[in-house]
């Protein structure tokens, strides 16, 4: 029996095997054709049994993958948020006003990171960030015992949709993106400048409230944008975590604690 684990992004899609969480295989689909063949002809020689996957975008290429899945008479499931998750190790309550507006990778994210830090700082709470085409800045709160709490947390645009934005938006700017400077004298650096700024400030002050909680609270940082913003970030947290493809590992949580 083999399982498929699918985290279906606004811009690329990655998949596993339940294990392989630290390097799966990456497509991106945005603006991109003729992956499909490939991708699934790739699928049929693993010989799949049951597909577990996370989308929040791209519902076309969800339903395309879906009537795959039906066609070879693979069991799937588009996993959503729920009202909290168990396995034998930890639980996590989900405190969001309502479940159902909670996008199931910033869902699976933050399971996937109590999973992580649970091995690295176990008396800790976590402050996930994912730097994508949105920065989500998330809270979960350690109640001890095992007991988590995902508190709710930000969104943003990432630092690619922030530079779109400020090219689109005022055509008179540089086209290029330059380097973090204390005084930029370039407006591509003072660009650059300003989006890290601005990605770094949404980090500090997500901590600084819930530090006021749980001040032994890490930093875990992922996605794919999360190069562009490491080293400002390590400034100001020298403990920062970076751990990839939290939602995949959330997923194979889910999977090993149903049986999948």
């Amino acid at each position: 029996m083999t399982n498929l684990l699918i985290d279906l992004g606004n811009t690329a899609l990655k998949w596993c095997l339940p294990g392989e969480e630290d390097n799966p295989h990456t497509v991106v689909h945005r603006d991109t054709e003729g992956y499909k063949n490939k991708l699934y002809e790739e699928w049929l020689a693993l010989k799949l049994s049951r597909v577990v996957g996370c989308t929040v975008a791209a519902p076309e290429i969800a339903f395309s993958m879906t009537k795959f899945f039906n066609d070879h008479g693979i069991k799937w499931e588009w996993v959503r948020p729920q009202a909290s998750f168990h396995c034998p190790t930890f639980s996590l309550e989900n405190r969001y006003a309502r479940t159902g507006q909670l996008g199931a990778d910033r869902w699976y994210a933050a399971v996937g990171a109590v999973d992580v830090l649970r091995g690295i700082a176990h008396d800790a709470s976590i402050l996930v960030v994912q730097m994508g085409t949105a920065a989500t800045v998330d809270a979960i709160l350690n109640l001890g015992g095992g007991r988590y709490q995902f508190l709710g947390g930000r969104i943003a645009p990432g630092p690619t949709l922030m530079h779109k934005v400020l090219r689109n938006g005022i055509p008179a700017l540089a086209s290029d993106i330059g380097s973090w400077a204390s005084f930029p004298n370039s407006t591509a650096d003072a660009m650059a400048t300003g989006i890290l700024d601005a990605q770094a400030g949404l980090v500090q002050l997500a901590l600084h409230e819930l530090r006021k909680y749980a001040p032994s609270t890490r930093v875990l940082l992922s996605g794919g944008a999360s190069a562009f913003v490491v080293d400002r970030l390590r400034e100001f947290i020298p403990d920062l975590i970076v751990r990839h493809n939290l939602v995949l590992r959330g997923l194979a949580a889910r999977a090993a604690c149903a049986g999948v």
